[in-house]
């Protein structure tokens, strides 16, 4: 599995993410350490479900998550369309 990197706060070097664990459906927290040896910066990043842009087919009811503002105008949209259309 592929975890989303970012560079070493400290000296831009390529990190490399050693553990992680799910706090919640919406966020996870990632350990990273630089690969840098003479930094050796070892720090912890979040990874957080900011908003859906295309709707899920199978949602869990349960996990509410903010709806991008272009694909709520797109459904109003498309929702007036049908409404005009019929």
């Amino acid at each position: 599995m592929r975890v989303i990197g970012m560079p070493c706060p400290h000296c831009s070097n390529p990190v490399r993410a050693i553990k992680s664990r799910t706090l919640s459906p919406m966020f996870k927290e990632i350990t990273y350490r630089c690969n840098n040896v003479d930094c050796g910066h070892v720090f912890i990043a979040g990874l957080e479900v900011l908003r859906t842009v295309s709707l899920s087919a199978v949602p869990n009811y349960d996990v509410k998550i903010p709806i991008s503002r272009h694909v709520r105008a797109s459904a109003l949209n498309q929702l007036s369309l049908n409404l005009t259309a019929a």
